[in-house]
This record gives C-alpha cells, structure tokens and sequence, in this order.
C-alpha cells in the first residue's frame, strides 16, 4: 500500500504534527468505499435516496469520517478532497439499481468553501461528467462548521442551489446557529440530529420539539428527515410529529452491497385506513389550481412565453427534473427586471440572461393526505403566502389557494358540528360507529378499541348537581385529548358518563399504560369536585337505585380494552359485545383496567 501521508509540508525547521501532513488523496480515494443508508418516504415505505457514507477509512489513521476532513482542512486539501470523493460516490451509485428520481445524499463539509480557484465551485461538472442531473444530488451540511463561513461561502453555496443542487441541514437542533442557516440558505430539507429522536415515544418535549421544527421547515417549503430512527415506537411518534421521511437502523443498517437493493420497506409503509381522510383529501383533491409550471433548467426567455401564453398566471411552481417543486415564480418579481424598458432596452435584454432560479421564492409545501387542520397551521405560519402547494408522494399535485384552504376547512367544521357531543365538542355516536365499522374489517395492522365508563357517576351526580356532573365530563374530554392523540387514534363521546377511543396500529401494552395513566389523572382531578369532608372520607353516602342508602367511593372510570390482531376482522356488532363482556371485567379488577386480544375460535 502506498503511504499513507505524502511528505510532509515545508516548514521552518520546526517539528511537523501529522495533522499538518499531507493525504495521499489519490490513494484514499481508491481504497476507500461507500456504503448506502437508504432514506425512506413515511407514506408509502418507498426509498426516496440513499445517503453516501464513507468506509474503509481506518488504514489510513481515521477513525471517523470528522476526523478525516479536520485533517483534510488542516493540511490545505479540503477543496481537492471533496470533488474526489463525490465522484468516487458518484460511480458507485450510478451501479445501482434505483427507481427513478431516486437522489444521493452527499456529506459536504464546506469550510472555505468558495474561496478562490476552489474546485468545489465545479460541482455541477462533475455531475454532468457522470450523467447526473444536479438535482438528483443533495448536499448535507452541518452546523458543526457553520462558524467557519464566511459571506463567500453563502454566495458560493447560493450558486450551487441556483445550478440545481438541493441542499439539507444536517444534525438539526446540535449547535446554536441552526435558525439562521434554515433562513439564510432556504435548505430542501433539514435532517432532525439524533439527540431528539432518541426516547422521543417517553419524552413529550423532544416531541414538542420536533413536531415545531417539522411545521416550520414545511412553512418554509422544506421537507423533515428523522435521521438515526432506531426503533419502532421512535419510528411513530416521528411520524406523528409531522416528519417526511426516515432514516435509521429500523429501517435498515447502510447498505455496504448494493447489486439488488429494495425500492421499498413494507415496515415503514403507514396503515391506509378511514373514508374520512380519504373524503378529506378528495375535498383538497377537488380544490386543487393547476397552474402552468415551468422546470428549474429553463430560460428567462421560457418563463416568459409562458406568462405570454397564460395571461391570467400570476403564479408559476418551478419543478426539478423529477417534477419535485422548488418553489414559486411571482410575475410581480419580474415587473421590475423586464418590464420598465422596452424589449430592445439593455436592461431587458440583461434580464434574458439571469438564471431564472434567482427568481424562485419558497413557499409552504404539504402532502395531499395531509389533515386539513395541518394545512391551515402551516398557510398560517406563512407570512404572505398565496397558499400551499400541494405534493403527492412528493411529485407537484397542483397549488391550494387561501380561499380553496378556508372553503374545505369550513365544510369540515359544518360536517364535524352534525355529528358533535355538544358538551364535550367530541365526535359523537354516528363517527364512533363509523370508526368501528371501518376499523374492524381493516385487516392489515393491529386495533384496539377502548371503552370508558365513569364509577359511581350517579350518586355524584345526585348529591352535588347536574352543573357539576357536566363539568366531571368535560374534565374527562379534556384529558382524553391531552392523552389520546397521533396518527390513527379515535376520541368519541358515546354520551353522559360513557367514551371511546380507537387506536389504529399501536402497542397494546404501551396504549394499556397510557389509559392508566389517563385514568389516574382523572381520580386524582376530580377529586377537587367534592367538598373537604367527602375527599377526607373518601366516599359519600347517596340512594342506590334501589332505593337503599349506602356509601359510594369518589369518582373513578373502569376501562375495557379490545385488541383485533392484524389478519382479523369483525363486524361493528361482534366488537360491541366483546365489549360489553369487559365492561363487567373492567368493574371488578383490581386496578379498573380489563384487555383482551380476540383470537378467533
């Protein structure tokens, strides 16, 4: 093997460190490898991209790739070392059988970057070189280094995004300038760092702060990756909190051989479940502006054309080649440019010749199987947007104007308000039996049905008044909601005393905890209800329905708990008598929780 430092730099006579030494680059390049870590879509479970993780870096006296590029930048190769390594990836994953528009994701350091003669300024030619669209790759960069760049970079940086590269913000959340860069560089995607994923299912406020970052990210047209997910309840709550796309050992470990790699993970794809949401997206679907678009590698001259032809365009969406949008072209921003001389002025003609990605304004971005409520979060949280556009399985389905979003937000709350608890304001017996229709004959993933019911409600009720037996209800409402929540879960207000909740996909030991913790916080609420001699008794003394008086113990609910496995199903009639038989389980237990799994006879 050659050596592994080439001789080292001239110096002044002084001792020499080995971090000043000089990389064989060559060498390193060819010996060297990359293994794949697939990057998967939340949705559907199909692989969205792969990113390139170096190997086989350890001969050569580096135990991490961190290690390499602070060597790198040290000894003055920084700028010839990355444009080797990225042609080194390039070559392998263009071996690699991938669907199309599958992108490669590429660690760039960038310190000094843009400053003179860098190479690294070329990119875009090297991916012409080996027959790449730039935006098939993305560049990742860390706020590690965010510190060492200088307005050079960020002007280097922009033209790479203006020659099509897409860009994500790597380690999201690990030092302090990450805000700024999502404001400064307007990244495709920012990847979520590890620190908050992990015990993000038993950490409420990691969640918090990752279901923020995935609303202001979509805000700001951006796509959230859940980077190093490594177990199935992180895997969850991450797409509950709003994330994209997934990336980690429970999808999979890198890839170091890629001959037949998977074009998707059936693990990761999301439960398709309830003609609700699908009535919700046919309302967006229906809703939907399909403007004239325009690609990212088009001409002014084009652009042009196309408010020519389409004289009511106001807005046009600019799609990459995988018709994946990058933003919005306002006719307003061109006013100034093109319209104030005629068409043989200079300064049109200058115009002409501007890349016509400096035009492109991000603008919030969101799936159509988004919930409508999302949507109207994120339009919100968007200072002068014209709206939202809207993408299915992250291609351009059409643009969702302001008055389309406000119109199906309204017809949801006009359906949701016929079938209301009007105490509660919770969906009440016809959306509860829908849920359980649809629920028990999905097939594909686990189900559980829960049942609530209050202890001793009556001679609560009796003694201290309907007004606060009302409030004993809203309490539990309340706390259902603060409880029971996420993706695929159900709350409903069967009526008086009497709730349900549903949970499509789910642990059900983890759900079971989750309702005794629910239930505790209720005792312990309501207990304020009562007067001081009653909650230092511990009971009161009121008429059975018998006539008799006799002692009833303080406010408490009993729980049943039906699980339908994945394989089988009921009818809405067989689960309500499963239920009904565990109503009387639940009364009698020790800790008022009764769980049963149907297996079928």
């Amino acid at each position: 093997m050659s050596p592994l430092f080439a001789a080292p730099f001239p110096g002044d006579g002084q001792h020499v460190h080995e971090e000043s030494c000089a990389l064989d680059i060559e060498t390193l390049v060819r010996e060297s490898t990359y293994a794949f870590q697939p990057i998967v879509d939340f949705s559907t479970g199909v692989v969205y991209g792969y990113e390139a993780l170096i190997r086989n870096i350890e001969p050569f006296g580096f135990k991490t790739p961190s290690a390499l590029f602070d060597h790198a930048n040290a000894s003055g190769q920084l700028p010839e070392l990355e444009p080797a390594l990225l042609r080194k990836a390039l070559d392998i994953f263009a071996g690699v059988l991938t669907a199309r528009g599958t992108k490669l994701f590429f660690n760039l350091d960038g310190r000094g970057f843009g400053s003179e003669m860098d190479p690294r300024t070329h990119l875009a030619d090297i991916l012409e070189e080996k027959g790449f669209a730039p935006s098939q790759v993305c560049l990742e960069l860390s706020e590690r280094h965010q510190n060492d760049y200088s307005d050079i970079t960020d002007h280097a940086l922009n033209d790479l995004r203006r020659s099509g590269f897409l860009l994500a913000l790597d380690d999201f959340g690990q030092g302090f300038s990450e805000l700024r860069m999502m404001h400064d560089l307007g990244p495709d995607y920012v990847k979520i760092d590890r620190f908050f994923l992990k015990g993000i299912d038993t950490d409420p406020r990691r969640k918090l702060f990752v279901t923020t970052v995935a609303n202001l990210a979509h805000v700001l047209g951006a796509r959230v990756i859940a980077e190093g997910v490594e177990t199935e309840r992180e895997f969850k709550s991450c797409r509950e909190a709003g994330c994209d796309l997934v990336q980690g050992f429970y999808v999979t470990p890198p890839l170091e051989k890629m001959k037949a790699p998977k074009l998707f993970y059936d693990h990761v794809r999301a439960p398709v479940f309830g003609n609700k949401r699908k009535e919700e997206e046919g309302r967006i679907r229906a809703e939907l502006m399909q403007l004239p678009t325009i690609s990212d590698g088009s001409s002014m001259s084009q652009l042009m054309d196309l408010f020519v032809s389409n004289q009511n365009a106001q807005l046009v969406p600019v799609l990459d080649s995988n018709q994946e949008p990058r933003g919005l072209i306002h006719e307003s921003d061109l006013k100034a440019y093109l319209y104030a001389g005629g068409f043989g002025d200079e300064d049109y003609k200058a115009a002409l010749d501007m890349p016509l990605r400096n035009f492109v304004r991000s603008c919030p971005i969101a799936d159509i199987d988004s919930n409508a409520d999302m949507l109207l979060v994120t339009f919100a949280s968007s200072l002068n947007s014209d709206g939202i556009i809207i993408t299915q399985n992250f291609r351009y389905a059409g643009f969702l104007s302001a008055t389309s979003l406000l119109k199906i937000i309204h017809e949801k709350r006009l359906e949701e308000a016929q079938d209301q608890n009007p105490l509660t304001r919770l969906p009440g017996n016809e959306a509860i039996n829908r849920f359980i229709a649809e629920a028990a004959k999905t097939r594909s993933t686990d189900r559980h049905f829960v049942y609530f019911d209050f202890d001793n409600f009556k001679p609560f009720n009796d003694t201290y008044g309907y007004r606060q037996g009302d409030r004993a209800i809203i309490l539990f409402s309340e706390l259902m909601q603060r409880y029971i929540s996420g993706t695929g879960s159900f709350r409903g207000h069967v009526g008086g005393d009497d709730f349900f909740a549903g949970y499509i996909n789910g642990d059900q030991t983890e759900i079971a905890s989750t309702l005794l913790t629910l239930k505790r916080a209720f005792k312990l609420d309501v207990e304020s209800f009562y007067d001081q001699a009653h909650r230092e008794r511990g009971f009161i003394e009121a008429t059975d329905r018998f006539g008799a008086t006799r002692m009833f113990s303080l406010l408490d609910c009993s729980i049943s708990m039906l699980t339908l496995p994945a394989g089988l199903s009921l009818t809405p009639a067989q689960v309500n008598a499963e239920i009904a038989a565990l109503k009387k389980l639940a009364k009698r237990s020790d800790d008022g929780l009764a769980v049963k799994t149907y297996q079928e006879d």
